[in-house]
């Protein structure tokens, strides 16, 4: 998600030039997926030092509590509303 955030903020382009509704989206739209990627990151850390130590009790059962099916929704809800936001922008431009 790091990279398709830096794909996103640098407007990467091979055949044309961003148009002004592109550059202006792409840095909240960069923000967003830099913030959910570092957001998914913390939250596969707390549930692996979560593990570890349970494995140390003895005790461990790995499952994924509230707060990491928060944070997937929150990602999943992102990253399908920027499709949407890419679809419409691209059927704008070709219309």
């Amino acid at each position: 998600m790091a990279i398709v955030s830096v794909a996103i903020v640098s407007s990467f382009h091979l055949r044309n030039q961003p148009t002004k509704l592109e550059r202006r989206v792409a840095l909240p739209l960069g923000l967003i997926f830099w913030v959910s990627a570092l957001a998914c990151l913390a939250a596969g850390f707390a549930n692996y030092i979560k593990a570890v130590t349970k494995y140390s009790r003895r005790t461990a059962l790995v499952q994924s509590g509230w707060k990491t099916q928060a944070v997937f929704t929150l990602v999943a809800i992102a990253l399908i509303t920027s499709c949407l936001i890419l679809l419409s922008t691209s059927a704008q431009q070709h219309s």
